[in-house]
């Protein structure tokens, strides 16, 4: 259990407002359950559009969902995104890109691509129609899968909460990760949720071997980078599907 609240604590607000320094053994096998956690974000956006479809538009409704769903995980996702985009956009050498990705301030590069990504999100959301719970709990799941599996035998670019859990993550924890994000997209997507699960893979390998020629390695920012992007893909993967 000490996994799961670890994980919890990583990925979520909760536990709040009393928060548990964590040991560094933790986050490895805290990485099982990064997908159950991306479920249970799921199952709170699900009963949110429940509750917000009788009297919402779909437009309102998904602002809400995304809104809550950012709240939900801090806004620390996003914020990694931001943090990536600022870096790379920058350019320059290694040390100059993560001298900039350590910058608390959010510069035009990041800002745009948070911007960008909560635009695609929302009307994605907005998009996929009536089957929207569906997308609305994969989409967390193959979302938190994308930083295990990021983190699954890379190089840290320096040291952080991110190399801490790279240094930790061991085969058996990256395996059962994977067995409960297969079996959770496969239940509720079916063959399209195992399509989604392999095009994020590829993404996320893509973006893993990117980063290691460019940084030497990935960051905490480049896994909540990496974990926005794959979520928002699938959602709107899904809403090209729904047309």
């Amino acid at each position: 259990m000490n996994s799961f609240f670890a994980a919890l604590q990583f990925l979520t607000i909760f536990p709040w407002p009393k928060r548990m320094e964590r040991s560094a053994h933790e986050m490895g096998p805290s990485a099982i359950f990064f997908p159950v956690i991306g479920f249970l974000l799921g199952l709170i956006l699900v009963l949110a559009n429940a509750l917000l479809e009788p009297f919402a538009s779909p437009v309102l409704s998904s602002v809400a969902l995304v809104t809550i769903l950012a709240l939900l995980t801090r806004g620390l996702h996003l914020d990694g995104l931001g943090d990536t985009f600022d870096g790379l956009g920058a350019g320059g050498d290694r040390e100059r890109v993560l001298l900039v990705m350590d910058d608390s301030h959010t510069g035009a590069f990041g800002l745009i691509a948070i911007v960008l990504l909560i635009f695609f999100k929302i009307h994605a959301i907005e998009s996929i129609g009536g089957d929207r719970w569906r997308g609305l709990l994969a989409a967390p799941v193959l979302g938190r899968w994308a930083m295990v599996l990021l983190g699954y035998r890379s190089l840290a670019a320096k040291p952080g909460l991110g190399s801490t859990l790279i240094d930790h993550l061991d085969t058996k924890h990256f395996l059962f990760a994977t067995l409960i994000a297969l079996l959770l997209v496969a239940a509720i997507l079916h063959g399209v949720g195992i399509a989604m699960m392999v095009w994020v893979a590829v993404f996320t390998t893509a973006s893993k071997k990117f980063f290691d020629r460019r940084l030497g390695g990935v960051t905490g920012d480049i896994f909540g980078a990496v974990g926005e992007l794959s979520e928002t893909s699938v959602l709107v993967f899904l809403a090209l599907g729904s047309r």
